[in-house]
C-alpha cells in the first residue's frame, strides 16, 4: 500500500519535500475529523449521567464547530500542497520524457512501440496525475484513522481493541495479497492496451491504403480483434479480485460482529456500562470505513502501479548520445570513414567514404533503396553506425549530444509534418526565440508569405495535425521557412520539388536558393538537372559509393550516372499515343 506513495515521493524529486508536508498535514487532519465524534461521544456521557450544563453546551458546540473549520482550512492546504504539486510534478515528467524521446535511436520507434509510446504519454501519466495525489489523502487517512480507533477502544475497553487490530492486521494482509495479484494482472493490461493503441493507430493512418482496395471489413476485424482480447483481460482481471476483495469485506463483517459479541459479554460481567456499550454500537459501524475504502481504491492504485511501471521502462530505454559531449562547432565539413550501416540485419552501407567540404554542395545519387538517405539520417545521428566514423567539424558524431549536433543542421524533407498549431508557431519551431517579424521576414523568402497572408487568420490560421488543411507546394515552403529561420550551417535535402507541379516547383526553388545561401549543403536528389552545379555527385548503388565526381566529371566517362543521365534525357522526351485503328467487316 506504501509502495504507491514510495514511488511518488521518488518521481517527485525536488517536490517531495510538499508532498511529505501535505502527509503531515492531513495526519493532523484526521485527528480533527474524529473531534466531533469524541464530543457527541462526551455529550452522551453526560447525558445520561445527568451533569450535562449550558456550559458544556456551549463548550461542545465550539468545539465541534471549530474542528470543522479547522478542517476546511488543512483541507485547503492539503490540496495546494498535494494537487497543486502534482500537476508541477507531471509537468515537468512530460517534458522530460519529451527530452528523451529526441535522444532515443530511430530504431525504437517501430509500429510496436509507437502503441507503447502513445498509451504512456496520453493514458498512463494522465491517470496517475489525476487519481494519486487523492490516493495519497486517502492512504493516509485510512492509516491514521485506524490508528485512532484502536487507541481509543483500548481507553475503553482492551479486548475490543484486541479485535479490531486483529481485524486490521488481517484486513492489511488481505489488501497485500489483492496489490500483490492486481501487480501482475496490470501489467497483462497495460500491455494489451498497447496492443489495442497500436491496431488503432495501424488503422487510421492506412485509412487511405485501406479504402482504396477495399480492406475495410479485413482492418475493422483486427482492431475488433484488439478490443475484444483488451474486454476480456479486463474481465478477467475483475474476476481474479471478487473473492479477494470479499475476503477483505468479510473481514470487517466479522470485527463489528465480534465487537458487538464482545460489548454485550463486558456489559453482562459489569466491566463495560450500558452507555459506553452504546457508543461502542454506533462507533464501531464507522471506525472501519476509511479502511474499507482502500479495497475500493485497489483497482485504481494496482493501474497506477502498472502506469508508472510502464512509465519507468520508457524512461529506462538507452539514448543515443549517453556519452555525449555539448561542444559548440566552428567548422561545418562533413566526412564518412568506412562507413558500414545495417537496419537489424539488413545491410544498408557498406564501406562508405567521402569528403563534404564546408560551404559546398553535395548530391547523393542512386536507385530507390540504395542508401541516400540512411547517409542523411547518419549525418543527422538519427542512427548510430555499426562500423567506422561519421564527423561533422572534425568531431566524431558519437563525442556530441543530439542538441549540439542538430543546432548546426536543418533538414527539408518531402514528407513535410506540420503541427496541430498556428502557422505563425509551425515556422518558429525552427527558433522558438524569433519575433512575429523575424518569423514574416522567413516566410517572404521562403515565398510563402503571399498565400499565407490570404488566409483569413492570416499567421494565426491553425493548420490541422500534420499539415492535411494545406497542398504540398504549400507545405514544403512552410518547412523552408522554419528551416530559414533556424539558419544552421548545414541543409539536408531530400529534394522537395520531385512531386509538386510546375507553379509550386517555381516558388519553392526559389526558396531553396535563399535557404542555402553560404551552407553546407547534402542533397538527396532525384531530377537529376537540379544537380549539375554541384560540387561534387556521389552516385550510389546497394550501399556501395560507386562513382564520385561533378557532373561535367562523370558525364565523361561510363558508369551509372551517365546511364541515369541518359534515362532522364529520354524520360524527358517520352509521351503517351493513342493508335488509331480501324475495323473493317
Amino acid at each position: 500500500m506504501f509502495k504507491i506513495i514510495k514511488r511518488v515521493l521518488k518521481l517527485a524529486g525536488n517536490f517531495s519535500r510538499r508532498l511529505k508536508l501535505a502527509m503531515l498535514v492531513s495526519f493532523v487532519e484526521a485527528i480533527f475529523n474524529n473531534t466531533p465524534f469524541f464530543m457527541v461521544f462526551y455529550t452522551m456521557i453526560e447525558i445520561i449521567e445527568g451533569t450535562l450544563t449550558i456550559n458544556d453546551i456551549w463548550f461542545i458546540t465550539s468545539v465541534i464547530i471549530s474542528s470543522l473549520l479547522i478542517q476546511i482550512i488543512l483541507k485547503r492546504i492539503i490540496y495546494t500542497l498535494q494537487s497543486g504539486t502534482g500537476f508541477e510534478i507531471f509537468a515537468r515528467e512530460r517534458i522530460k520524457i519529451g527530452d528523451r524521446l529526441k535522444r532515443y535511436p530511430m530504431g525504437y520507434f517501430n509500429e510496436g512501440n509507437l502503441g507503447n509510446i502513445s498509451a504512456v504519454i496520453t493514458s498512463d501519466i494522465n491517470f496517475v496525475e489525476m487519481h494519486v495525489m487523492n490516493i495519497i489523502d486517502k492512504v493516509v487517512m485510512a492509516y491514521v484513522n485506524a490508528a485512532i480507533s484502536v487507541l481509543f477502544l483500548f481507553y475503553l475497553d482492551y479486548r475490543l481493541a484486541l479485535i479490531s487490530t486483529i481485524v486490521f492486521l488481517l484486513a492489511n494482509f488481505s489488501l497485500r495479497k489483492i496489490f500483490k495479484v492486481g501487480k501482475k494482472q496490470g501489467r497483462t493490461r497495460q500491455s494489451t492496451q498497447s496492443e489495442v493503441v497500436t491496431a488503432v493507430l495501424e488503422y487510421v493512418r492506412g485509412m487511405s491504403v485501406i479504402k482504396s482496395l477495399n480492406l475495410t471489413g479485413d482492418k475493422a476485424r483486427s482492431v475488433k480483434k484488439a478490443f475484444q482480447k483488451f474486454r476480456d483481460i479486463s474481465i478477467a482481471m475483475e474476476r481474479a479480485f471478487v473473492p479477494l476483495i470479499f475476503r477483505f469485506e468479510l473481514w470487517f463483517a466479522v470485527g463489528i460482529a465480534s465487537t458487538i459479541l464482545m460489548a454485550g459479554i463486558s456489559v453482562n460481567q459489569g466491566s463495560l456500562s450500558l452507555p459506553v456499550m452504546l457508543i461502542v454500537f454506533i462507533f464501531i459501524f464507522r471506525i472501519y470505513v476509511p479502511f474499507q475504502f482502500l479495497s475500493t481504491q485497489s483497482a485504481e492504485i494496482r493501474l497506477m502501479e502498472a502506469c508508472l511501471d510502464r512509465y519507468q521502462a520508457l524512461k529506462k530505454i538507452d539514448i543515443i548520445d549517453e556519452d555525449g559531449k555539448d561542444k559548440s562547432l566552428n567548422k561545418y565539413e562533413i566526412e564518412f570513414s568506412d562507413v558500414s550501416f545495417a537496419y537489424e540485419q539488413h545491410a544498408v552501407l557498406k564501406n562508405i567514404n567521402f569528403k563534404i567540404p564546408e560551404k559546398s554542395m553535395t548530391a547523393l545519387v542512386g536507385a530507390s533503396g540504395s542508401g541516400k538517405t540512411t547517409i542523411a539520417n547518419l549525418i543527422a545521428r538519427f542512427w548510430d553506425v555499426q562500423q567506422g566514423q561519421v564527423k561533422v567539424g572534425g568531431i566524431d558524431v558519437k563525442k556530441l549530444t543530439c542538441d549540439s549536433l542538430l543546432r548546426n543542421i536543418s533538414m527539408v524533407f518531402q514528407n513535410v509534418y506540420l503541427f496541430n498549431d498556428t502557422i505563425l508557431n509551425n515556422i518558429r519551431f525552427g527558433n522558438p526565440q524569433a519575433t512575429e517579424a523575424e518569423v514574416i521576414v522567413a516566410a517572404k523568402k521562403a515565398r510563402c508569405h503571399r498565400f499565407i497572408s490570404e488566409l483569413e487568420a492570416g499567421y494565426q490560421t491553425v493548420v490541422e495535425e500534420g499539415g492535411s488543411s494545406l497542398s504540398g507546394g504549400e507545405k514544403q515552403r512552410i518547412s523552408i521557412a522554419r528551416a530559414i529561420l533556424k539558419d544552421a550551417p548545414i541543409i539536408l535535402l531530400d529534394e522537395a520539388t520531385a512531386s509538386v507541379d510546375p507553379e509550386n516547383e517555381k516558388h519553392i526553388q526559389q526558396a531553396i536558393n535563399e535557404l542555402v545561401k553560404d551552407k553546407t549543403l547534402v542533397v538527396i536528389a532525384h531530377r537529376l538537372s537540379t544537380i549539375k552545379n554541384s560540387d561534387q555527385i556521389l552516385v550510389l548503388e546497394s550501399g556501395k559509393l560507386i562513382q564520385q565526381g561533378n557532373h561535367q566529371q562523370l558525364l565523361a566517362g561510363d558508369g551509372k550516372y551517365k546511364d541515369f543521365w541518359q534515362q532522364r534525357l529520354e524520360a524527358k522526351s517520352w509521351q503517351i499515343s493513342r493508335a488509331e485503328s480501324t475495323v473493317k467487316s
